[in-house]
């Protein structure tokens, strides 16, 4: 008997929008679960992550409600897994135990079943796992064949599950197979019919199962595959293509094969994920080589496959170093785990302010690739949102007016300053610049820091060779089609010098323009930006100072912030040695607010912006500006900024262009706003900010 072991995995992020959940679920979840009770001999084995289960039980309790009744009948599999979709290995232990164990209860609250194995994110495995399954009660999980090939194994050593363990601690592990997600839903059902022959016909040395572990929204959401797998009938096809070859084609979920089946051996599988994440997870020039060299081992034919199976690109872990955003982030998070587990409080508070770091915790936002969310605002939005409401119930409101400490909070060796209020929370890095990192209005969970870098990303290329356009159409793997949402992209392919930040200091020339801005190709006239700045803590400030060069001679500027309220802060310089008549002080800042470039949100100015509208995707040249405010109306939060004297303020919207499963996109990461001061030689210039933050009523 040839096995076929029936695996899919749905999943949506938290933070994503209700329109494109609901999307999805009309165009594959339900779909594909209909069609598969009409088809009781087709098993399955169904993973749905916590945040979509919970969303679907509120949404669509007709989905529960079918799921249910095939659960009873054994024809599904309830798989388990993080709560909220985490990378388990890169949060704390006691979260991943926590999480695996809620969604297992949820999971029993819905189905009245218990998991018995898990789907690990990502796929991303690392060698301690099957402490962390078996301490979770879970005795099983599906990865990518590619782990078992890392590990030495050969693709015909795969035809069933292999026994792992890490301190004693055993479980069982299967391949998913290769040739089999390229088929399945993409290749017409007579390819899969010829794979299972062959199968049949002893193609595996050990085991005799096909095994499929993969997403299910290429079954409904990719580009194409609507069309494809529903109204051109490919998975009606595919289901009776199975039924009609019972006889020698057993459909089993995973705990239905276990319970028949050996194990074909034991292995210890390396540290990775998925193929393609290794490619991803490397920074741009190398992933780019990584390309090449699989490009190249593909043209060898066999020598290159066989050279191919003992290459690997990065770990997961790596994108923490290739996004200062995401190791921010990451910090965080682990900051707030820690102060939820010290902070004194009751039974009810902390299930609450759990199940908040536990969505913070959802992998999505902290890394990219064709997947992953790290470029999609409302994804970072979220994690925010719930970290800074998680801290702010444990923390409560500070006792004292101004809490100032430091310490190193991102693992940089270098420390970072956080100061707070009963309404702010401020985290600055003297070591870059003595910059803002982030701003958080704690009652509405709002950071306005949320920004993202230009970075320059390996598959860029592929951009720029087809010269900004595309092909489109055609229910094709997203890995094999160049496809563009707008035209125009390649205006937007601009990188940054350094990380978008607030109280980033410039030297610049009077001539400097707003394109040159844009671009990144001014001229820094001063050695102070993205700089190491000296600072010392007092009891109602930080006071940070930086002595270099300006303009070809010595200067020293120094900044000191101060609390002003509950919901304000001031930024104080003075700026000493800076000789240059027809010069600039420049200080920028990248701001975001959660509807982003919205029409519901806004510039508002004591000064005329022009033309070029008021909207935070405008862009222009402002002289005199004294204040300005931005305003989300959506989230009902507003930041307002003053300076003490009029500034030449330069603005324009930051987009980066990056890769998804529907093409390359432009995407608003935040605004850019370069507020400019006449030095008047070396007597010295003092400007101040003062930033408030106010919540909007109605």
């Amino acid at each position: 008997m040839t096995y076929f072991v029936f695996c899919i995995h749905n999943h949506q992020p938290v933070g994503n929008f209700d329109s494109v959940i609901e999307e999805a679920y009309q165009n594959s979840y339900w779909p594909f679960l209909e069609a598969l009770s009409r088809h009781p001999e087709i098993k399955l084995s169904l993973h749905n992550t916590g945040f979509l289960l919970d969303w679907m039980a509120e949404r669509h309790p007709e989905y529960i409600e079918l799921l249910r009744g095939m659960a009873a009948s054994g024809q599904v599999e309830i798989m388990g897994g993080g709560y909220y979709e985490p990378v388990l290995s890169v949060i704390p232990e006691v979260d991943r135990l926590r999480q695996v164990a809620m969604f297992s209860e949820r999971i029993e609250e819905l189905f009245r079943v218990r998991p018995r194995g898990i789907w690990l994110a990502e796929r991303v495995w690392e060698p301690t796992h099957p402490s962390i399954i078996r301490g979770a009660g879970l005795e099983y999980l599906v990865v990518d064949d590619y782990h078992f090939v890392k590990a030495g194994l050969e693709k015909d050593e795969l035809g069933g599950y292999y026994t792992t363990e890490d301190q004693g601690n055993l479980i069982k592990i299967f391949p998913g197979n290769e040739a089999l997600r390229y088929l399945i839903p993409f290749k017409p059902v007579e390819s899969f019919e010829e794979y299972m022959l062959c199968i049949k016909n002893g193609f595996f040395r050990r085991g005799n199962a096909a095994i499929y572990g993969d997403d299910g929204e290429k079954f409904g959401v990719w580009p194409g595959t609507r069309k494809w797998v529903f109204e051109d009938g490919w998975l009606e096809r595919f289901f009776e293509a199975i039924e009609r070859n019972l006889d020698w084609i057993r459909p089993s979920t995973l705990g239905g094969y276990l319970d028949r089946e050996e194990p074909v051996g034991h292995t210890y599988l390396p540290n990775t994920s998925y193929m393609e994440m290794g490619e991803w997870a490397l920074s741009a020039g190398a992933s780019r080589e990584y390309m090449r060299v699989i490009e190249e081992l593909d043209r060898l034919g066999e020598t290159g496959g066989r050279l191919r199976r003992f290459l690997q690109g990065g770990t997961w872990r790596n994108f923490l170093a290739k996004y200062p955003e995401s190791n921010w982030m990451h910090k965080r998070m682990l900051m707030v785990s820690s102060e939820l587990k010290r902070g004194p409080r009751g039974e009810t508070q902390r299930r609450a302010a759990e199940r908040l770091l536990y969505q913070a915790q959802c992998n999505d936002a902290y890394w990219h690739g064709v997947f992953g969310g790290l470029y999609l605002p409302h994804l970072r939005t979220a994690v925010y949102e719930n970290l800074i409401l998680a801290e702010d119930s444990v923390l409560g409101k500070p006792k004292k007016a101004v809490d100032i400490s430091a310490s190193d909070l991102d693992a940089d060796d270098h420390e970072e300053v956080i100061a707070r209020s009963p309404d702010l929370g401020i985290f600055l890095s003297p070591f870059n610049g003595g910059a803002v990192f982030e701003l958080d209005y704690r009652p509405g969970g709002v950071n306005f820091q949320n920004t993202l870098t230009r970075y320059q990303e390996g598959y860029h290329y592929k951009l720029e060779a087809s010269g900004g356009g595309g092909e489109n159409g055609g229910a094709k793997s997203i890995h094999e089609v160049v496809k563009v949402k707008e035209e125009g992209l390649l205006n937007y392919l601009r990188y940054d010098r350094g990380r978008r930040a607030s109280f980033i200091d410039h030297f610049l020339d009077e001539g400097i323009a707003l394109d040159d801005l844009y671009s990144h190709t001014y001229r820094e006239l001063g050695d102070f930006a993205w700089k190491k700045y000296e600072f010392e803590l007092f009891p109602d400030r930080v006071v940070m100072h930086r002595a270099a060069a300006a303009y070809g001679a010595g200067c020293t500027v120094r900044k000191t912030l101060s609390m002003d309220g509950g919901n304000a802060f001031k930024m104080s310089y003075e700026v000493v040695g800076a000789e240059a008549p027809n010069g600039f002080f420049g200080v920028e800042l990248n701001l975001i607010l959660p509807a982003c470039d919205g029409p519901l949100c806004r510039y508002e100015s004591n000064a005329d912006l022009g033309g070029g509208g008021i909207g935070l995707g405008s862009r222009g040249r402002t002289e005199g500006v004294e204040s300005l405010r931005l305003v989300d109306s959506w989230k009902g939060v507003a930041l307002s900024i003053e300076t003490d004297r009029p500034a030449t303020l330069l603005r324009h919207p930051v987009h980066t262009v990056s890769l998804s499963e529907g093409g390359f996109e432009k995407i608003y990461q935040g605004s850019c706003l370069l507020f400019l001061f006449p030095c008047r030689g070396g007597d010295g210039l003092a400007p101040s900010f003062r930033l408030s933050v106010e919540g909007l009523s109605g």
